[in-house]
């Protein structure tokens, strides 16, 4: 019997570090405390995953030194075009260094060395020693080291994923053998090192080189050879730096440290301290119990003794609560009677779907007070056993719960609370409850705490209650099936259900606080809490298609695609695949010799903003743009709207979401209404499709004008800009006469166009370069423009810097309302992500304060909608635009309502206007 191979891992600790870090650059994590974890957690991560995966015998982290190495003495330029360490990654390789030890993993560093060079030598000594080496990093420079026993296992786009490089996957990746990555690195360079290579040769041209001549050596052995003379020219010149990089990137497997394997063999490491620091970093007790799994499964001869933190690490288990199935109609009215004499209760429902027009209600649970949750297990069916399911008996009948809860539900004087309260509420109103005085959602005040935290259940207990609840998944299998809840034991689900009541109550009474504590008491109960009610009754409205304009789009759009296409293929002077990025960067760079915009891993982009700055180069940008925009509005729009009709309304019911845009936008799905395109002729034409409910109504569209615009205005105090606004003046005629030093009367359509680009690109901190490639101008002059424009409107530059201060005085941005969009990278040493989060500092108050402002709109138009008794419904939000279908008979009343509402909804120094149409479409209302 053959013995197992040993295995042993490697990994480049620096590199894993950085790549985590830069993962999570748009969302960084930080402790409760503000300590930065996103390079310690993603650096974790990718370690579990590899401890699972590969299931080594043997492990040791490599780290590189502050000091030069040898490649430093050789060329001082080396790695000297890298940026200095982000300020808070500095702090963040201390802890991975103290992680590691915790976990019982040697470090080891060497001076004069790079992580490379050790995990080189160790790898090699360890496949003469008859292990298998997996070397983990996201560096290609070790495909060199790649061998039969010596592996790569490199991270995947996310911190959960990687990939194995073994000889094969080398060869069919790059097409040459793993040593020749040496000569590949020769030649191409590597700029993160600062390795020049030579200049002008790219993987185009390396790869073939090295396939023929099988190593640098050999090409400048026969240079006289090579084909065509441009590379030779390149290569002759280039010698000296070619032989130079070849020695920089060849890793040294000699390296003078004493390799000790045993000393690298796993052992199972203090749990205690590991608990200790999990808790400290504010870590998921999941990975915890991940970590535990592997050593409690690991083939290690030494005895393992972890606690069991699935029930050790719980807060409460089933020693301290008291979960209760109810089945029965007198415990059901006794806990009935029980709720409505509490102030507030928490409740959850579940359910066998996520469509509110088509589903079962499972049972809903109840938690008044912590450790004590209740679950009603209900009976849907009427169970004929032919056309429903015949359950058994240990449920209550559903109408025996409408008629026992309903008066709990619909009691004013009683608090709900929620997680994701919008589908609960549309769930009870499916059996005819109406949810009334709905006051708390838990999701949502965690999302105005931090929107950059995850949000969901599981997310925030592990967070605030150092919590994992039993996943769903534990229910209904690794897919969550929801169809499959009746299958489910009552019992089972009632502990699943009753558990996540309580953990709500428990999260309610934190977040509650902590809403308090920040400041967010208005924009969380002026706003976003009443505004569940409004979108609950918008989405079960939802809007009327009109399939046979839709369908006669399609064959126009297919029209224009195919004539387009023909035109593409005659200007191309060949027929490819034009949605193949590959053949179109041959045709527009190689063929046509188009200039070249920004590089990526396969080319130069072809990307929508590529294209758009070589407009004018060549009529087949032209045909190219018309060709996308009619692809993409044909396939996300037109063919695909008619499948999302629900077959029991006839009607599209999109779904509003308040915990995504940090900006405090409403975001939709299933359709994304708030991408549907307005800028071209052709994106206007699907609002034609979205039509009143019948002949009796029609659409009333209300956009607020200029909003953004008016809101920096008011907020900046420039005298001038607001002036302009209460003149009731066209704010961009009015910037071009200032900026272009002319009358009002003598601003021609080219200058007004010219200003309202840079009055809408100032809010999102446009510059120079910005302008220039929007305008079709010189650089130069775009400066110029910009430089007049603050001479003018000079509190608006004021505003701009004071924003930028304030947000990296206080770590965020915030909307007049107190809504936060934290900025963790403003003052970080990365000019780069810096100067992005400088711009959200100004844009985030002007456009979330505009959110606001639409939210309080709605609000209001809602109740007072209700308080008249209208029968016309609100069942659009757009960015700025509301939509209503209107009964014809109510319009002229209802309209003098949104307009005022809309336009008082939130005071500003400048008038708010709100222009409002009707029509028998969305388009012509619009």
């Amino acid at each position: 019997m053959t013995a197992k191979k040993e295995k042993i891992v490697l990994i480049d600790a620096m590199a894993l570090a950085y790549r985590a870090y830069f993962a999570f650059i748009s969302r960084p994590l930080r402790t409760k405390d503000g300590f930065p974890t996103s390079a310690i957690y993603g650096f974790l991560t990718q370690l579990i995953k590899v401890l699972e995966d590969v299931r080594p015998d043997y492990a040791l982290v490599a780290f590189d030194l502050k000091e030069p190495t040898f490649r430093h003495v050789e060329y001082a330029a080396y790695k000297a075009n890298r940026e200095a360490m982000p300020d808070d990654m500095v702090p963040q390789i201390g802890k991975i260094k103290e992680l590691v030890e915790v976990l019982n993993i040697p470090v080891y560093s060497l001076p004069g060395y790079e992580a490379d060079d050790i995990i080189g030598t160790v790898a090699k000594h360890a496949a003469a020693s008859g292990m298998t080496a997996y070397m983990i990093t996201p560096d290609k420079d070790y495909v060199q080291l790649v061998e039969d026993e010596i592996n790569i296992v490199k991270p995947g786009k996310s911190t959960e994923e990687i990939a194995l490089f073994d000889i094969e996957r080398v060869r069919k990746d790059y097409g040459f053998e793993p040593i020749q990555m040496i000569d590949y690195l020769a030649l191409v360079g590597d700029a993160s090192d600062n390795v020049p290579g030579v200049k002008g040769i790219g993987e185009k041209t390396a790869v073939p080189l090295i396939q023929k001549y099988q190593s640098l050596e050999n090409i400048y052995a026969n240079i006289d050879s090579i084909t065509p003379p441009g590379v030779k020219a390149k290569l002759e010149a280039n010698r000296e730096n070619a032989f130079l990089s070849k020695r920089l990137v060849t890793i040294e497997i000699n390296t003078p440290i004493e390799i000790d394997l045993n000393a690298t063999k796993i052992h199972i490491p203090d749990f205690e301290k590991v608990r200790a620091m999990f808790s400290e970093l504010d870590f998921k007790q999941a990975l915890l119990q991940k970590l535990t799994q592997f050593y409690q499964t690991s083939d290690s001869p030494a005895p393992v003794e972890v606690a069991d933190t699935s029930v050790a690490d719980r807060t409460f288990n089933k020693e301290h609560v008291h979960y209760n199935l109810v089945i029965k109609k007198d415990d059901a009215r006794k806990l009935a009677e029980e709720l409505s004499k509490v102030e507030e209760f928490v409740f959850d429902t579940e359910t066998d779907g996520l469509d509110q027009f088509n589903l079962h209600v499972a049972g809903v649970s109840f938690c008044m007070q912590e450790k004590t949750a209740y679950y009603v297990a209900t009976n849907p069916f009427k169970g004929d056993g032919i056309f429903e399911p015949t359950l058994s008996s240990d449920r209550l009948p559903v109408d025996d719960f409408v008629k026992i809860f309903k008066p709990v539900f619909e009691n004013k004087a009683i608090k709900k609370i929620c997680q994701n309260g919008k589908f609960d509420i549309a769930v009870l109103e499916t059996l005819g409850i109406t949810v009334e005085n709905f006051t708390f959602d838990t999701m949502i005040a965690a999302f105005l705490i931090d929107p950059d935290q995850k949000v969901g259940m599981d997310d925030l207990s592990e967070k605030y209650l150092s919590y994992t609840p039993i996943p769903l998944s534990d229910l209904l299998g690794p897919k969550k099936q929801a169809a499959k809840i009746f299958d489910v034991d009552v019992q089972a689900l009632s502990d699943y259900s009753a558990e996540d009541a309580d953990i709500t109550y428990r999260l309610y009474k934190i977040l509650q606080e902590e809403i308090e504590k920040e400041n967010l008491h208005r924009v969380a109960y002026d706003f976003e809490f009443p505004l569940v009610e409004v979108l609950h009754e918008m989405e079960k409205q939802g809007v009327r298609l009109d399939t046979v304009a839709l369908k006669s789009m399609s064959e126009d759009l297919q029209v224009t695609i195919d004539a387009a296409t023909q035109n593409i293929y005659a200007l191309a002077g060949e027929t490819f695949n034009i949605n193949s990025t590959q053949q179109l960067q041959k045709i527009l760079f190689e063929k046509l010799q188009l200039r070249t915009s920004k590089k990526t891993k396969t080319g130069y982009s072809t990307d929508a903003q590529s294209l758009e700055n070589l407009r004018g180069e060549h009529e087949i940008i032209e045909a190219l743009l018309l060709y996308r925009q009619a692809a993409k509005l044909k396939s996300t729009y037109v063919d695909a709207l008619p499948a999302l009709i629900s077959e029991h309304t006839g009607k599209v019911h999109t779904t509003y979401n308040q915990t995504i845009a940090s900006t405090g936008r409403l975001s939709s799905i299933n359709p994304n209404l708030q991408n549907i395109p307005i800028r071209t002729e052709l994106g206007k034409e699907i609002r034609r499709a979205f039509v009143p409910s019948d002949s009796d109504h029609v659409i009333i569209s209300a956009d607020y004008s200029q909003i953004e615009l008016r809101i920096m205005a008011s907020m900046c105090g420039d005298e001038r800009l607001k002036q302009a606004f209460i003149d009731g003046e066209d704010i961009h005629r009015r910037t071009a006469a200032l900026v272009f030093r002319v009358p009002v009367n003598e601003v021609t359509p080219d200058m007004r166009r010219k200003a309202k680009e840079v009055n809408f690109g100032i809010l999102y901190g446009i510059g120079a370069f910005g302008l220039k490639t929007r305008l079709g101008i010189m650089q130069k002059q775009a400066k110029e423009i910009i430089d007049t424009y603050f001479d003018t409107f000079k509190n608006v530059k004021a505003f701009i810097e004071s924003s930028v201060q304030e947000a990296k005085k206080n770590g965020y941005a915030q909307t007049l309302t107190g809504r936060r969009r934290f900025l963790r990278n403003i003052n970080s040493s990365n000019r780069v992500v810096q100067q992005f989060e400088e711009r959200v500092a100004v844009n985030m108050p002007i456009q979330g304060t505009a959110a606001d402002m639409i939210k309080a709109a709605m609000i209001n138009i809602h109740h007072e909608m209700k308080r008249r008794k209208f029968q016309s419904k609100m069942i659009l939000q757009v960015h700025d635009e509301l939509l209503f279908d209107a009964r014809k008979d109510e319009v002229d009343e209802l309209i003098p309502v949104i307009k005022e509402l809309m336009e008082n909804s939130f005071p500003l120094n400048v008038p708010v206007e709100v222009e409002i149409g009707t029509g028998n479409n969305w388009l012509d209302a619009h």
